[in-house]
């Protein structure tokens, strides 16, 4: 590595950077993205590491492109490129993980490799939207594109994204904080300081984008909608290196394992106890710099150098243990381990037996019932989906377990490890051809604190196809197979397991529209039974893996800002609200500033769950040098028994003068949802 400005040698050269901005990437129709670059500042050939987004390059200020600063430092040219139609790049954003912006991916990759300070290869990392489409250029296959780190993603974009969680339409993240969002700030214009002469050109095509989440209303079943962009419909298209980064309690959890075990690249795992937040400054912790982790998976494959990254165990680790339920908690108790390979070699299955409240491995000595009466309010100390709350865990179960048929484990006597999806096979007869059923699996303390460990969600009439459902057969029996989210927990001696299940998981779930009294079925020809991934102890085990640490030490002095997560009952109507707010303000190197402010509401009448609604508001103010811009964006989706139907509206000022408005309506049959 050449470079008069590099300090140290080798792999522990640090160099300064400099921010190039706004430099244009010509794409083969004529159209060019936007990317600001990071690069060290000193001769020499690079390799190129690349996070593309929509979600507007010049919204991050230099102390906020940590991760790009990372890489420059240590010799690698970072980009961050704007996705056609979003930020300052020309075009239409048709939907998210189109087609077309994959392609866009490809030649963008294709002409920084070909740049004089690039060395040729190139890599590509992204939290959540960034990892989805590292892995759909990947499946494209680059020729430069050498090793990628996707953080947050998912494999499947039908049942494991924010849209139809197990078939059932999720709620209040897709209008009220992330679907709204982006009806806006596609609509958004460039920054005119950067684009100069272009401004209104540029502006001028962002204000065709049409809303994404119509579309998404548009497709409730698996069709070529989410079959596009899903790498689960061909894992072998991948084939440059792979390091995948995940959290348990992130709400993209399952893509992880199940990706590992279907990838036939180069591949490394790094899974820990994070939410919807980048490790180095995630909560709860253990924080550790996974920035260094990518370093030295980037050395390997786009700077050869052998730095033993690929000799190690391939996967690394967190199992979590019982804390004690706490929406706030900072850190969570475990430790982290070394695995060679996935499935487990030494996994069993073990079997539980759902009897009359209880959980257990003897059958029962007569067939039995257990009545389920549907409530549609459970589910608001779930812990929201966690991209669109990021700093919310989980709050005690026992309000939930109180409307929940309820099966509780014997008392432990020893540690129980499980690592992967539980599965629970559930006979059921139902009243209602249409019905949402929702497992929760939890440990409970001796003093009655009942922590969630992990749940599922399935819409019962997708339970033989996600692409053609069909009603539930009202009064007779029904086989469900619900699986549970993958998670990695070590349950406690003088714990009790407690699985319990319900009909709604409100307000991550839309509720189903009818009322209805279900029968659990137990025993004899209809075994209900939850089957758990148990793993024994290892008799020879790896070594224990080491991070450095992260340079953001959790504070908890100090505790950190998060949204407002605020739940209402009307006892008197039997409508129940649940509300998040949020604030933000941003300031600029130039002086300017982004302040932005949200609230998002779900409502659901316990009496009627037809009548659903979900609210949101956003304002975003931009105060660039030589214009201030606001952005203000309401949305709803109602829904009756037989439809849903939206309404949308977005404003825009200039300089405090009415610039743009538009207002969409529409409505779509509920088909079996």
């Amino acid at each position: 590595m050449d470079g008069d400005g590099a300090v140290g040698t080798g792999n522990d050269s640090r160099y300064g950077v400099r921010w190039e901005r706004n430099v244009r990437i010509p794409m083969a129709d004529g159209a060019t993205l936007a990317a600001d670059l990071f690069v060290p500042d000193a001769p020499g050939r690079y390799p190129v590491v690349v996070e593309y987004l929509p979600y507007r390059k010049n919204d991050t200020p230099w102390q906020g492109y940590y991760g790009h600063r990372y890489f420059a430092e240590r010799g690698y040219v970072a980009a961050r490129i704007d996705v056609r139609g979003t930020g300052d790049s020309d075009g239409v954003a048709e939907d998210e993980y189109s087609r077309q912006e994959q392609l866009d991916g490809v030649e963008a990759i294709a002409w920084l490799a070909a740049q004089p300070w690039a060395n040729g290869n190139v890599g590509m990392f992204g939290t959540s939207y960034g990892g989805f489409n590292s892995l759909q250029v990947a499946m494209h296959r680059p020729p430069a594109l050498k090793a990628i780190c996707p953080m947050y993603f998912t494999d499947n974009r039908y049942t494991d994204d924010c849209h139809y969680k197990g078939g059932a339409l999720q709620m209040l993240y897709d209008v009220g904080t992330y679907g709204l969002s982006m009806v806006g700030r596609n609509l958004l214009p460039p920054r005119p300081d950067l684009v100069g002469e272009r401004w209104a050109e540029i502006w001028e095509d962002h204000l065709r984008n049409e809303p994404w989440l119509l579309r998404w209303l548009a497709h409730p079943t698996l069709d070529e909608q989410w079959r596009q962009g899903s790498l689960c419909e061909d894992y072998a298209a991948i084939e440059c290196a792979t390091f995948l980064i995940g959290g348990w309690r992130d709400g993209y959890v399952n893509c992880n394992l199940r990706t590992f075990e279907g990838l036939r690249c180069p591949k490394k795992l790094l899974l820990g106890p994070w939410l919807h937040v980048q490790p180095h400054v995630g909560r709860p912790g253990p924080r550790i710099n996974h920035y260094r982790e990518m370093e030295r998976f980037y050395d390997f494959w786009l700077k050869g150098i052998d730095d033993g990254v690929m000799a190690e165990p391939p996967i690394a680790l967190y199992l979590q243990r019982y804390d004690r339920p706490d929406a706030a908690r900072p850190e969570t108790s475990g430790f982290w381990r070394c695995e060679a390979d996935w499935p487990l070699a030494r996994g069993v299955e073990q079997t539980l037996l759902l009897g009359h409240g209880r959980l257990g491995a003897e059958p029962l000595a007569e067939p039995g019932v257990d009545r389920l009466d549907y409530h549609p309010a459970v589910g608001t100390s779930f812990g929201l989906f966690s991209a669109g709350s990021p700093h919310v865990l989980p709050a005690d179960q026992r309000a939930e377990e109180a409307f929940s048929a309820v099966y509780n484990g014997p008392v432990l006597e020893e540690d129980l490890e499980i690592v992967g999806r539980p599965r629970l096979t559930l006979w059921v007869e139902t009243e209602a051809p249409v019905l949402n059923f929702v497992a929760r699996l939890c440990e409970v303390a001796p003093d009655g604190a009942s922590a969630l460990v992990t749940k599922g969600v399935l819409n019962g009439t997708h339970r033989a196809s996600h692409t053609d459902p069909t009603p539930l057969p009202t009064g007779e029996p029904v086989e469900l197979e619900i699986e549970l989210d993958a998670t990695g927990w070590v349950f406690m001696p003088g714990h009790r397991l407690c699985l319990s299940v319900a009909n709604a998981d409100f307000p991550n779930t839309w509720p189903s529209p009818e009322l209805a009294t279900s029968r659990i079925l137990l025993g004899g020809d209809y075994p209900s039974r939850l089957v758990l991934p148990v793993v024994p102890p290892v008799a020879e085990s790896l070594p224990d893996p080491t991070f450095e640490r992260s340079p953001f030490p959790v504070d908890a002095d100090h505790p950190l800002e998060r949204p407002s997560w605020r739940v209402s009952r009307d006892l008197a109507s039997g409508r129940v609200e649940v509300t998040i707010e949020g604030a933000s303000a941003t300031r600029f190197e130039d002086g300017g500033e982004r302040v932005a402010n949200s609230t998002a509401t779900a409502s659901v009448d316990e009496h009627d769950p037809a009548r659903a609604w979900v609210r949101g508001h956003q304002v975003d103010r931009y105060r660039w040098p030589g214009q201030t811009v606001e952005l203000q964006s309401r949305g709803q989706i109602t829904s009756s028994a037989d439809a849903f139907n939206v309404t949308l509206h977005v404003e825009l000022s200039v300089d405090g003068m009415p610039h743009f408005h538009r207002r969409w309506v529409a409505s779509y049959p509920r088909r079996l949802l």
